[in-house]
């Protein structure tokens, strides 16, 4: 399931990345690398606030839907 359908508050594990090889790199960088856990705290219209690697993170919907979780 994409990262947009997680309710809040819950914890999944991301498993694939879709899109562009230079956009996967760039999510990379930002701690979401395939096997870790991301939290979702929040969400509004433009996009979610995640907890990853103890850093908390907002990604709008776009990049969102682009990652695959368990």
């Amino acid at each position: 399931m994409s990262l947009m359908m997680v309710p809040m508050g819950e914890t999944k594990v991301i498993s694939l990345f879709r899109g562009k090889d230079e956009m996967k790199r760039r999510l990379q960088d930002l701690g979401f690398v395939k096997g870790q856990e991301v939290q979702v705290l929040g969400e509004n219209s433009s996009g979610l606030i995640l907890l990853v690697k103890g850093t908390k993170i907002a990604l709008n919907r776009g990049l969102a839907s682009l990652i695959m979780v368990d």
